[in-house]
């Protein structure tokens, strides 16, 4: 089995940027959002397309490439300058349409797999630092019909833009087949341009009288929720499942007919009947929720593709037990003011009312509901035809979210909800009394709202207020970090003095203000403050004793257990010490190959519970984990830490952490390891291109091993992803990894994503070693890596024979012993 390795082998060659705009109030939301867990799922906008008849593979890349290049915002990543983030539009990506082949899976099967697919690439996180945040799958079911799997982030996307894309990849693909020139409207306008308007909106007069209804509105508004199943930890979570019900096609008639005859929308119908079973629910004299706005007023925008829809927070009072047909008018009128008021953008909302910030709840709403038409029209596009189909939920921003889509073959009923907080039992009972609801208010609309009985396990449960306090009592600050942190809160804040009790966000501080904060005060101290500190820790005092650990801050997180366990491979009768990272079984051979006097160890986490907390720690505590496992005695002499693939990346920072606390690192040796981020920099089209090149010499490398007898053919077939997918589908039981190969891989993907946030300091470290296998290109010589000033300038570049960690079982283990030793006998 391979580690993970995403190690490039081509040419430099940065994007060209065709233009940069300010964030609109929604990409700044989704920002934040990231910022507090980043890759979050829950941002993800996953959308399923059956599409059946004669439809080609490359005229659908084609059609997706060709939107790609008309809509820039399908070109854009984020960016960050002074804690403010930007989004940026480059010339081009290299877009690459994936394609799964199901043809060959028994019908039985198929139906699972196509599902477990949808699941897997809906939740895939994007880097918001790289271009096209937009990716498609498409699942060979038969020879006439499959599935397109498309995901996009939040932050370039919404639900009218599915609309756009099918009309678009439909019509493309189609004029591709019969060799003419698509049928597409003129975009006189780019989404940067429509940040740019509401920038200057945001600054004008009329965004003044949005404020005053928006303020008046929500005016001594509770925090609403429904009691969870399950208590509510520290902090958010985004693991969702949705149930749904189809309702029969004499539904869409009645609802049709009711809310003609109440003269609303149906819309206005369905939040009146919602909020009604809410108020049922849980008792509550307000209930408040959230819903989107498809915010395209001007028809310059709609078909542009882009996130242009806003949130809006409905809030309805329950004075007394009125009939349901009264209720249905008094939601039609909060309706209708929240619609003319729709430009408030959620964002400014929140900066508006400013409430307690807890980072286990949403802002101002944790229930959401949308009711709508399926964005995607079932329509024919010359011999194909795409159909809507239900998509996957990649993740929960909302406790619950009550959706209703209509379609041809009627309306379907589903609720959204975080797995974390309630059982699938009860929002089965949820969706029965939601569809209750829609039967008193259709059939009975002069019944009072009391004739709608609730669950009786649910008949206690009453909104309440989210309460947090994060104040933390301390004495005034008195040391030089307390008062720069103190000049640097004033600035933001723009308040003359601040005190230890002083809220962030009861001064004024919104989001925004919080990530210069964030910025200015990671720049000033060292430190890594985040968003979820912040709301945990709002007033000065409690942010200060976190940051700087002294005894006036919160708790400490539950301690998480060294995960790492000490390996003596050789005990050396002299000075000097070689400390191997993980794959312990890879390294036996190196004890044998250095001098008698060598002492050689390993430290590893194979037996760690990888569950423990383990996934929320940064590269810097894991390497200090592993020193603590060390327990290097000063009088051993000179150390060297080695480290292969991702391992490498931790090998530098042990390094760094081992000179901090007085010890003479003399090399620091990092096999086929490149600097973090540095590959995800690249344009997409040149990844694309170093990645095939790899696959090649992959496939080369083993093969010649293979035929030289030098690996079972079993091996063989897993050391490639199609090959081994191939032998689990058929149950074979030599595919399957071992308990070692499956730790290890657990291992790897634990630190590989701890890597993907760390930044090494820029220190020109001259004793790093980097050692080059044949799995990475000559070219890694002259780019060191990535590495920049993290090494030094004249640092070293040796070649070692093998593929990967084959070159820890091969002479690539003599010529790394011989480097070893010529490092630790230097000085």
């Amino acid at each position: 089995m391979s580690t993970v390795d995403n190690s490039p082998s081509g040419s430099i060659a940065e994007p060209q940027i065709i233009g940069e705009f300010p964030c609109t109030q929604t990409q700044l939301r989704c920002w934040i959002l990231d910022q507090l867990n980043p890759g979050n799922p829950a941002l993800n906008v996953a959308v399923r397309w059956e599409i059946r008849g004669a439809f080609k593979v490359s005229t659908l890349e084609a059609a997706f490439r060709k939107i790609i290049q008309r809509h820039e915002i399908l070109r854009t990543r984020f960016i960050e300058k002074s804690g403010r983030p930007f989004q940026q539009a480059v010339s081009d990506v290299n877009f690459k349409m994936s394609v799964i082949d199901l043809r060959g899976m028994p019908p039985e099967q198929r139906q699972a797999r196509i599902l477990s697919i949808g699941e897997e690439t809906a939740q895939a996180p994007f880097d918001l630092g790289t271009p096209g945040l937009f990716r498609v799958t498409l699942l060979m079911a038969e020879n006439e019909r499959g599935f397109l799997l498309i995901t996009a982030h939040q932050s370039c996307f919404d639900g009218w833009s599915i609309r756009v894309l099918g009309r678009e990849v439909g019509e493309i693909a189609a004029a591709i087949d019969a060799g003419r020139a698509p049928l597409l409207p003129e975009l006189p306008l780019q989404y940067g341009d429509y940040a740019l308007w509401q920038q200057e909106y945001l600054q004008s007069y009329g965004f003044e009288t949005e404020k005053n209804f928006w303020r008046e509105t929500l005016l001594g508004a509770p925090y609403f929720e429904v009691t969870s199943d399950r208590p509510r930890g520290q902090v958010k979570t985004n693991r969702g499942d949705i149930l749904s019900i189809a309702q029969p096609l004499a539904f869409t008639d009645r609802m049709d007919a009711a809310a003609r005859a109440h003269r609303v929308s149906q819309y206005s119908f369905g939040a009146a009947v919602l909020s009604a079973a809410l108020h049922r629910l849980t008792l509550a004299p307000t209930v408040l929720f959230g819903s989107q706005i498809a915010g395209r007023e001007h028809s310059d925008l709609e078909d542009m593709i882009g996130v242009f829809i806003n949130n809006l927070v409905l809030r309805f009072d329950f004075k007394s037990d009125v009939s349901f047909a009264e209720h249905i008018r008094s939601v039609s009128t909060t309706i209708e003011g929240a619609l003319n008021h729709q430009r408030m953008p959620f964002n400014k909302l929140v900066e508006l009312v400013n409430p307690v910030r807890d980072p286990a709840r949403n802002p101002l709403i944790s229930v959401n509901f949308n009711l709508q038409k399926a964005f995607l029209e079932d329509r024919r596009y010359g011999g194909f035809e795409l159909i809507s189909s239900p998509s996957q939920s990649p993740g929960v921003i909302y406790d619950l979210s009550f959706i209703m889509i209509g379609r041809p073959t009627g309306w379907r009923m589903s609720i959204e909800y975080n797995a974390d907080l309630f059982e699938a039992s009860t929002i089965e009972s949820l969706l029965q009394l939601w569809r209750n609801a829609y039967e008193i208010a259709l059939d009975r609309p002069e019944a009072s709202l009391s004739s709608l009985v609730a669950p009786e396990r649910h008949v206690a449960a009453s909104a309440k207020t989210a309460p947090m306090d994060g104040a933390v009592a301390s004495k005034s600050p008195t040391n030089t970090r307390m008062e720069a942190l103190a000049e640097i809160w004033k600035e933001v804040l723009q308040v003359p003095q601040i005190r230890p009790d002083d809220d962030f966000f009861a001064l004024g501080g919104h989001s925004l203000l919080a990530l210069r904060l964030l910025s200015e005060t990671r720049a000033r101290f060292d430190a890594s403050p985040t968003l979820q500190l912040l709301f945990k820790q709002p007033t000065f005092a409690g942010f200060a004793a976190a940051i700087f650990d002294s005894e006036e801050g919160e708790k400490p997180p539950e301690k998480v257990e060294n995960p790492w366990e000490l390996i003596t491979c050789k005990h050396g009768s002299g000075t000097g010490a070689v400390y191997t990272l993980n794959h312990p079984f890879l390294y036996y051979r190196l004890a044998n190959e250095l001098p008698e006097g060598t002492s050689v160890y390993n430290v590893n986490m194979f037996h760690a519970d990888l569950k423990s907390g383990l996934d929320r720690l940064r590269i810097e505590d894991i390497a200090s984990h592993a020193i603590d496992a060390m327990r290097i005695d000063k009088a051993v002499g000179r150390v060297a830490i080695v480290g292969l693939c991702v391992n490498g990346v931790l090998a530098m920072e042990i390094s760094r952490q081992l000179r901090e606390r007085g010890m003479d690192v003399g090399v620091t040796a990092i096999i086929d390891a490149w600097a973090p981020g540095y590959f995800t920099s690249l344009p997409k089209r040149e990844q694309a291109r170093w990645n095939r090149e790899r696959r090649r010499k992959r496939l080369a490398y083993f093969t010649r091993k293979l035929l030289s007898r030098r690996i079972r053919l079993i091996d063989y077939l897993k050391e490639f992803e199609a090959s081994l997918w191939l032998l689990r589908i058929f149950g074979v039981k030599a595919g399957q990894y071992s308990a070692e190969e499956e730790t290890n891989e657990a291992v790897t993907k634990l630190l590989v994503t701890a890597a993907r946030r760390y930044k090494p300091p820029q220190t020109s470290d001259r004793s790093v070693v980097l050692l080059r296998s044949s799995a990475t290109h000559p070219r890694a010589r002259k780019l060191r890596f990535g590495w920049g000033d993290a090494v030094g300038e004249d640092c070293m570049v040796v070649d070692i024979d093998g593929w990967h960690e084959d070159s820890l079982t091969s002479n690539g283990i003599r010529d790394l012993a011989s480097t070893l030793s010529g490092k630790l006998a230097d000085g």
